[in-house]
């Protein structure tokens, strides 16, 4: 597969990902905050801003802390690319220069999600309808991975586009859970519900620890889960997974080598000795090391070499940072 083509096919993952995960927050958030107070509205959104990665780039854009300004700066701020209309249109450009790659139903489900939210008056929906457009944005972003489960061959391609996803997961996951250990001394039920509800993992968690809402088990569960697609340790082992089919019988590389590392180390974790440490900066660790990965991906297989900040620069494919 051409250089360029696997990095577009990686890119639309990592956008398609990142759009769901960012709706996703923003309707727990805004729930979350129905009856809540001045002074709380503006801790919970400055911390959506962290927790997506974009708490210096929305300072330098002056956006107020305010539910309709965070909103609108990440949902259809086109100066930011990590807004969830910025990561649709460039998921949709980067599936468009790979045309042949994909499937009938690919393009055309994700064409027309790209289509249709152009079309809508975002900010309008933002005031009135939120809870409307961010469920209309998970569930395009659910049909377009479903599509592409059932329509794409396994291929390199499939591959790539598998890697960008898990990758781009992986480091959301983590780092939702580094933005909320702050609140692991003092926080109740509603707000360890809040964190595992903006991973689509409320149910799976339940299934598995009944009633408790214990911070060591929620932690546990979003961070070293073995079974649930959306923990750290399940999309980095996904991510060594595509690694290891794309190397096939070569000597493994960086990338490769990093990724094993990384899914070994989360794989024997001891989530107590975690927990009893300095949580915040061994999640952090985490992410650093997930990066790594990523930039790794772009040096072996990648013609550019790019800055791989996940979420404060946007990157096309052949270009440099925007």
């Amino acid at each position: 597969m051409l250089a360029r083509d696997a990095e577009n096919l990686f890119w639309m993952g990592r956008y398609l990902e990142r759009a769901e995960d960012t709706a996703r927050l923003l309707d727990v958030t805004y729930h979350g905050l129905l009856e809540a107070t001045v002074a709380e509205e503006r801790t919970a959104w400055r911390g959506v801003l962290h927790a997506v990665g974009l708490d210096e780039a929305a300072r330098e854009a002056r956006t107020p802390i305010t539910a309709a300004a965070v909103s609108a700066y990440l949902v259809d701020d086109r100066s930011n690319p990590g807004s969830i209309l910025s990561a649709v249109e460039a998921a949709r450009e980067n599936a468009r220069t790979v045309r042949e790659s994909l499937s009938t139903e690919v393009w055309q489900s994700l064409n027309e999600f790209c289509l249709s939210l152009r079309s809508r008056n975002l900010r309008t929906d933002v005031e009135h309808q939120p809870h409307e457009l961010y469920g209309f944005v998970r569930k395009q972003c659910q049909t377009v991975a479903g599509v592409a489960t059932e329509t794409l061959a396994r291929d390199e391609g499939w591959r790539f586009l598998k890697l960008g996803w898990n990758l781009e997961r992986a480091e959301w996951s983590s780092r939702l859970l580094r933005v909320r250990q702050q609140y692991l001394e003092a926080s109740g039920f509603h707000e360890w519900v809040g964190t595992l509800r903006s991973a689509s993992a409320l149910e799976a968690y339940r299934r598995a620890h009944r009633t408790s809402m214990d911070p060591l088990d929620v932690v546990s569960f979003l961070l070293l889960s073995r079974t649930f697609p959306r923990s750290v340790f399940f999309a980095v082992r996904t991510a060594e997974d595509a690694l290891r089919m794309l190397q096939g019988e070569d000597e493994p590389g960086v990338a490769l080598r990093l990724a094993g590392r990384l899914r070994a180390e989360l794989e024997f974790a001891d989530i107590r000795e975690i927990m009893d440490g300095d949580l915040e900066a061994e999640l952090f660790r985490f992410e650093s090391a997930i990066r790594g990965v990523s930039a790794a991906v772009g040096a072996q297989y990648f013609t550019s070499a790019h800055d791989f900040d996940l979420h404060t620069v946007q990157v096309f494919p052949g270009e440099g940072n925007r």
